[in-house]
C-alpha cells in the first residue's frame, strides 16, 4: 500500500511539474474597449482599479451615447480629460480637457480647438495604458494612470509648432 502511495505521489509530482503556466498573464486579456459602442457607457483610458483619475480620451460632450466622454462610433476627439465614470448611464463629470495641437488655435470661435480625426487602427489600449495617433497632425498621445495621478506624453513631428490647449 505504502508502495502505492509513493508511486501515486511520484506520478503527480512529474505531473504537475512539467506544466507550465501560460504565456499570458491576466492582464493580457483585459480589453479597455469592451462597453464603448452602443450604450455600454464605458471609456478606453488608462486606469487602476479604485484609482483617483481615468484618463482617456473625450469624443464628445452632451449627448446621452458618450455620457463616459468616449463612444466607438466617433472618429474625432475634443481632447483628454482626467475623470470619467464607467457604465453611468448618466452625463456626469464636467472636466478640464487637454488638447495637443500642431495647429494655431482660433480664439474667436466658441471652442478654441477643433476636434482632432483619428482612426481605431491607431488606439491601443491595455490596462493602465491608452494611446492614439491624431490623424491630421501627426501627434502621438499616450496616456497612463497610477492610484493618485496620471501621466499624458504628446510626440510632436518634428519642425511643426507645438500648443498645448487646456481647456
Amino acid at each position: 500500500m505504502k508502495q502505492n502511495t509513493f508511486i501515486y505521489a511520484a506520478i503527480a509530482f512529474f505531473v504537475c511539474s512539467s506544466c507550465t503556466s501560460g504565456k499570458y498573464s491576466p492582464v493580457d486579456y483585459v480589453d479597455p474597449f469592451i462597453g464603448t459602442g452602443f450604450h455600454g457607457h464605458t471609456y478606453p483610458g488608462a486606469t487602476v482599479p479604485f484609482g483617483a483619475v481615468q484618463l482617456s480620451p473625450d469624443t464628445r460632450a452632451g449627448n446621452w451615447d458618450a455620457c463616459a466622454g468616449y463612444h466607438y462610433d466617433d472618429t474625432t476627439l475634443k481632447g483628454f480629460s482626467h475623470t470619467h465614470l464607467s457604465g453611468t448611464g448618466c452625463i456626469d463629470l464636467g472636466d478640464i480637457l487637454f488638447r495637443p495641437t500642431t495647429l494655431k488655435p482660433d480664439l474667436t470661435a466658441e471652442s478654441i480647438c477643433r476636434p482632432a480625426n483619428f482612426s481605431h487602427k491607431d488606439e491601443r489600449a491595455s490596462a493602465g495604458y491608452y494611446s492614439v495617433i491624431l490623424k491630421d497632425e501627426g501627434i502621438k498621445a499616450e496616456l497612463t494612470a497610477t492610484t493618485h495621478t496620471g501621466m499624458h506624453r504628446y510626440t510632436f513631428p518634428s519642425g511643426k509648432p507645438v500648443t498645448i490647449i487646456v481647456d
